[in-house]
């Protein structure tokens, strides 16, 4: 049997909103609704949740560990598996190995599709402010790249004029900076920075962040920090110190990541996408504390250790 595609695309990242639409009527109305097991009932609201947090969203893990935690019964496996069909109805396996659910999905593009309205605007905004400051120094403007050409990563600051583009001849004159030290902000060698991705590749054809190499990523992300507001000095430190706190590899996905999704703050962007790839997620707030030292007493008490509260 042959699995349908994901429904949302990989870099759907919601993890952001706080709130998720709900269709009122929908669900009223829905076959879910009218179930008699409310314990599934519970559960499948849970997941809903908790599938539009998930990357990609609006899907969950087909892992019956992960969803018992999700939907409400920690390690109880077993309470889990008596409402599992009944709290994943809408749910659907997909070729990815994950669960889908269709309304969810068609909300979570629609929120995506807004946020990345969103970034691009205030992209569009700073090219805006940009290109008067130009006009004033009587410099050539920089063109609009359209949103698709803008998401690639391929013109994070705008297209160039001729005039301030770099020959392809020229391009590989540039030294640049070896694989070893290009994330750690050792800037021996840089040159001008230009604002093309045709230069840090080198010259040749523009390219995805997906086929971008390990320098050439750099490069890219150094420069949408840099267009976000932070010194060019301060860049390679930002990057230097979360390449040690979650290694290059990590770091490499990060700014990967940060180069599709092109967020309105790139640091904050980097940061949290370091965090939830390394699964070091900030400290959980004071409910869900409270609520994961209520799950280890009621463990504790039911394998009889009478001292779990103290």
């Amino acid at each position: 049997m042959t699995l349908p595609g994901p429904l949302t695309p990989p870099d759907c990242d919601l993890s952001d909103f706080q709130y998720m639409e709900l269709d009122v009527r929908r669900l009223r109305d829905s076959h879910f609704a009218a179930q008699p097991n409310g314990e599934a009932f519970r559960a499948g609201v849970l997941l809903w949740c908790a599938a539009w947090h998930q990357v990609p969203a609006a899907s969950l893990p087909d892992d019956d560990v992960e969803l018992s935690n999700l939907a409400g019964f920690g390690r109880v496996v077993r309470e889990w598996k008596k409402v599992r069909t009944e709290a994943l109805a809408g749910f659907v396996k997909c070729s990815d190995g994950r669960l889908y659910h269709a309304v969810i999905a068609e909300k979570a593009l629609a929120a995506h599709a807004s946020k990345e309205r969103y970034a691009y605007g205030k992209f569009l905004e700073r090219m805006r402010k940009e290109n008067v400051k130009r006009a004033k120094e009587s410099k050539p403007e920089f063109g609009i790249p359209t949103q698709e050409q803008w998401k690639s990563g391929a013109y994070p600051h705008g297209i160039p004029p001729v005039v301030e583009q770099i020959p392809t001849e020229n391009a590989h004159s540039s030294t640049g900076n070896d694989a070893e030290n290009a994330l750690r902000g050792n800037r021996e060698g840089e040159g001008t920075e230009i604002n093309t991705v045709t230069y840090v590749t080198d010259g040749g054809a523009v390219k995805t962040p997906a086929d971008m190499t390990k320098v050439e990523l750099w490069r890219v992300g150094k420069s949408l920090l840099n267009e976000s507001g932070m010194p060019m000095a301060q860049c390679g430190s930002f990057v230097g110190k979360l390449c040690k706190d979650y290694g290059d590899d990590i770091v490499i996905e990060a700014v990967r990541a940060t180069c599709v999704a092109q967020p309105a703050d790139p640091a904050e962007y980097l940061k949290a996408t370091c965090m939830r790839i390394k699964g070091t997620r900030a400290t959980a707030n004071r409910q869900t504390a409270l609520e994961d030292r209520n799950q280890q007493v009621g463990d504790s008490w039911a394998n009889g250790d009478s001292h779990a509260t103290q």
